[in-house]
């Protein structure tokens, strides 16, 4: 038979176990974050962009109509694709050959990206409503690149005035890292708090009285909301080359929009 100290002791074990998982899974995030800035601190160079297109990030996403009264679309990312085409680039006054190793990673920031993504006139949106019409969709690819006169953070192996990239950054990623790992521990910290203190408070004297009961509550809110939170700061972890870009468009935006088709860098 159950009762209630079995059932408030059954809460607790899961509360508890939930939040050892929630930690340790986001221990493997912290780890690559530190390997990375570990590896960035010996390989990681700046330089400009000198070819006329070094690196390019691509998006596939599916696009499907979305219902309601307002016409409108929603777009699903289906697969990431990095590429360094190569080229010279200019790094504290030396020129070097750039090439992208096997698994190179292209990074740029995620304004460009979205602005990429963004709609640029009604012509485009219809033009993809009409593609979204079959029964799986329409397909479109947002591209982004890094052009002549970018600067970039370059990391890989030199040999010379050669440089095999295993990534090519639009910007500085070792803030994107700390930024992240920042948040990371920030995770850790509050899951491990959280789930202490409605320990103590639901076994505050007498238990199942109003203040244990309220401690119940409180590792019941972490149970419910912890996963959800830790799923949202992974997502959020993605490195920019894989990040999840998604979005939609609606009518009244495109029949709005005043933005110019979008210069990619």
């Amino acid at each position: 038979m159950l009762t209630r100290e079995l059932m408030g002791m059954a809460l607790l074990g899961l509360a508890w176990i939930t939040a050892v998982l929630v930690a340790l899974d986001a221990l493997v995030d912290a780890r690559a974050m530190l390997k990375r800035l570990a590896d960035w601190k010996t390989s990681l160079v700046q330089g400009t962009v000198v070819a006329p297109e070094l690196a390019v990030h691509e998006v596939e996403q599916r696009v499907k109509q979305l219902d309601g009264d307002e016409p409108g679309l929603v777009f699903f990312d289906r697969k990431h694709v990095s590429t360094v085409t190569g080229g010279a680039v200019t790094v504290g006054g030396e020129q070097l050959e750039v090439s992208g190793a096997r698994d190179a990673e292209v990074w740029i920031d995620a304004a460009t990206r979205m602005a990429a993504a963004a709609c640029s006139s009604p012509a485009s949106f219809d033009s993809l409503t009409t593609s979204a019409q079959g029964a799986g969709g329409g397909l479109r690819t947002v591209r982004t690149s890094l052009r002549s006169g970018a600067t970039v953070w370059l990391s890989g192996t030199r040999s010379g005035a050669k440089f095999e990239a295993k990534l090519v950054s639009g910007f500085d990623p070792r803030t994107w890292a700390k930024g992240r790992l920042l948040g990371i521990t920030g995770l850790i910290a509050l899951d491990l708090t959280w789930v202490a203190a409605g320990t103590v408070v639901a076994l505050w004297p007498p238990v199942f009285g109003i203040v244990s009961i309220a401690g119940a509550l409180v590792l019941l809110g972490h149970f419910l909301g912890m996963t959800a939170l830790a799923m949202a700061i992974r997502e959020k972890s993605r490195t920019p080359a894989v990040a999840f870009l998604r979005g939609s468009w609606h009518r009244s935006t495109a029949e709005s929009t005043t933005l110019a088709p979008v210069a990619e860098r």
